[in-house]
């Protein structure tokens, strides 16, 4: 009897929520929440599942690992990296029609490049009363570690370069979504039509404010997210109860090493590097 691999199952399992944000019979909002849907799923699968055939795929003992349901996990773990990345782009792809579709309807989402010179200064206005005070700018320089990160924000990586000195300089910023400060904001429009801008863009519209202090000639920002391995370890101890242990297991969850970073597909490789080697992660 053909037994399927079930991490292979779970993410054809997945592709189906794809499918339905791909369906244009569904309404829009459906449609974007069951993107957001997939993409929640894909990140808890890849802080779990992923994570832990990172691990299986090492020999232990000088032996190969299987997974519980008997696959060799090294020979697993590159058909899941590759069916995730074509989930992805399809996951792109879908993005960008909705995003068509939307416009159609007269709803548009722009960025800080596409801005009027109101819609700038209402950004701007935005910017110092509602989200400066969130932002803590943080400093990488190649001799200090990374600061602690929560795998459930996203942050802009920042890169900043001038003839006044020899390298760039980089900083990360956490992009502060909370119940003030939501991801997106309606702008002031002119006419019938809606225009939404994310907040990314709206700090990348005022880095000059932030980082003011530097004497740059250049400076951009790309954002990035990574998930942690939030395997749940339930140690052996006789002496604490189930929900101890799985108190301390899921506390755990919290500081898992970084296994998975996504970025902006313009993020220059040197800031890429940067971040990718602060939080330790490679390109397994």
């Amino acid at each position: 009897m053909k037994v399927n691999n079930r991490e292979l199952s779970w993410l054809a399992f997945n592709e189906r929520v794809l499918q339905e944000a791909q369906d244009t019979s569904v309404p829009l909002i459906q449609r974007l929440r069951f993107l957001g849907i997939f993409s929640n799923n894909q990140d808890e699968f890849i802080k779990v599942r992923v994570a832990n055939l990172m691990r299986l795929s090492k020999p232990k003992n000088g032996k190969v690992q299987k997974t519980n349901d008997g696959f060799v996990a090294s020979e697993i773990l590159p058909l899941v990296n590759e069916s995730i990345d074509a989930s992805q782009r399809i996951f792109e792809k879908t993005y960008v029609e909705i995003l068509s579709e939307m416009e159609k309807n007269g709803i548009y989402i722009i960025n800080e490049t596409q801005l009027t010179e109101a819609q700038k200064m209402f950004c701007r206005d935005y910017f110092s009363n509602e989200i400066s005070q969130w932002l803590v700018p943080l400093l990488l320089r190649k001799s200090t570690k990374m600061p602690f990160l929560s795998d459930t924000k996203i942050y802009l990586a920042v890169k900043m370069c001038s003839l006044h000195f020899k390298n760039p300089r980089y900083s990360i910023i956490q992009i502060p979504v909370n119940r003030n400060s939501p991801r997106f904001i309606q702008l002031p429009s002119e006419g019938p039509r809606t225009d939404i801008i994310f907040i990314d863009d709206i700090i990348r519209l005022c880095l000059d404010e932030i980082f003011f202090m530097f004497n740059y000639d250049t400076i951009t920002a790309h954002t990035f997210k990574f998930m942690r391995d939030a395997h749940l370890s339930v140690y052996e101890d006789i002496s604490k109860s189930v929900i101890e242990k799985m108190e301390v297991g899921l506390a755990g969850r919290k500081h898992g090493e970084p296994v998975y970073l996504v970025c902006d597909k313009e993020m220059p490789e040197d800031l890429l590097n940067i971040i990718a080697g602060k939080l330790k992660i490679n390109d397994e």
